[in-house]
C-alpha cells in the first residue's frame, strides 16, 4: 500500500552540526523491486477495477449501440471470404442462407463456411458479447438487431 509522506523518515546526517536532513523515497525503504511490484500490482487492481465498471456500462448501453456494417466487418473478420459471407447474409435477409449455398456462391468448401461463421461468432462474443450470426434449422441468419442496424446505417448514408 502507499502511504506516501507519512512514512518517510529522516536522516540525520552523522556530524553534529549540520542542519541538512535527508528524506528517503518509499522505494529506498522498501527496495527497488519491491516497490515496483506493489506499484504494477496497485495498477493492476485499479485497471481491473475500471474495467468491470466499462463491462456493466457496456451491458447496460448494449441496446443503444449502432454496430454498423464497417465496424462489424473490422472486428469480426480476419479475411476477405469472411467479408463475403457476411455481406451475402445482409443480401439474404431474414430468411438466410445455407452453408451449401453460401459455399457455391464463393466457390469454397461449405465446412470452411461454418467454420468461417463460428470464428465471427466467437470474435463478437468476445466483443459485444453477444452472436452475430445465428442457425435457424439449416439456415444461417444475422441476427434480427444486426440487419436493423445495417439498415438504419443505409439510411443514414443514402440520406
Amino acid at each position: 500500500m502507499f502511504w506516501g509522506f507519512a512514512m518517510e523518515k529522516r536522516v540525520e546526517s552523522a556530524q553534529k552540526g549540520s542542519e541538512k536532513t535527508q528524506w528517503r523515497s518509499e522505494d529506498e525503504k522498501l527496495g527497488g523491486r519491491k516497490w515496483i511490484v506493489q506499484t504494477l500490482n496497485r495498477i493492476e487492481e485499479r485497471q481491473k477495477r475500471i474495467d468491470r465498471r466499462t463491462r456493466m456500462l457496456a451491458a447496460g448501453l448494449r441496446e443503444l449501440f449502432i454496430l454498423g456494417e464497417d465496424y462489424v466487418s473490422m472486428v469480426a473478420c480476419q479475411d476477405e471470404i469472411d467479408v463475403a459471407i457476411l455481406s451475402a447474409l445482409r443480401e439474404a435477409g431474414a430468411t438466410g442462407r445455407q452453408s451449401g449455398e453460401l459455399a457455391s456462391q464463393l466457390d469454397i468448401d461449405h465446412r470452411d463456411v461454418s467454420r468461417s461463421i463460428y470464428r465471427m461468432n466467437n470474435k463478437m462474443e468476445q466483443e459485444i458479447g453477444e452472436n452475430i450470426i445465428q442457425k435457424h434449422g439449416h439456415k444461417w441468419k444475422i441476427i434480427p438487431r444486426l440487419r436493423r442496424d445495417f439498415a438504419a446505417a443505409r439510411g443514414k448514408e443514402s440520406s
